[in-house]
């Protein structure tokens, strides 16, 4: 599987996370909310104007700046 950043997977696709690269403490929100290494999720949505994205993971709705989705690699499903 090709390897990209989570604000380029499409609307309605599927991924699973590979790495984040992000300074420590926006990691460790970030992990905090879910979003570790080989979770699976899925692009809900985007604000009219491309940012922020809504991604479903772990059974609840999560909104995410495209800059940070920028810093998480996926694969997308």
């Amino acid at each position: 599987m090709k390897i990209i950043s989570m604000d380029q997977i499409p609307v309605h696709s599927n991924g699973r996370i590979v790495n984040i690269n992000i300074d420590n403490a926006l990691k460790k929100r970030l992990t905090d909310m879910g979003l570790i290494q080989g979770t699976v999720f899925r692009v809900d949505g985007q604000a009219p104007l491309g940012d922020p994205i809504k991604i479903n993971l772990r059974g609840y709705n999560l909104t995410i700046r495209r800059s940070d989705a920028k810093n998480i690699m996926v694969e997308q499903l």
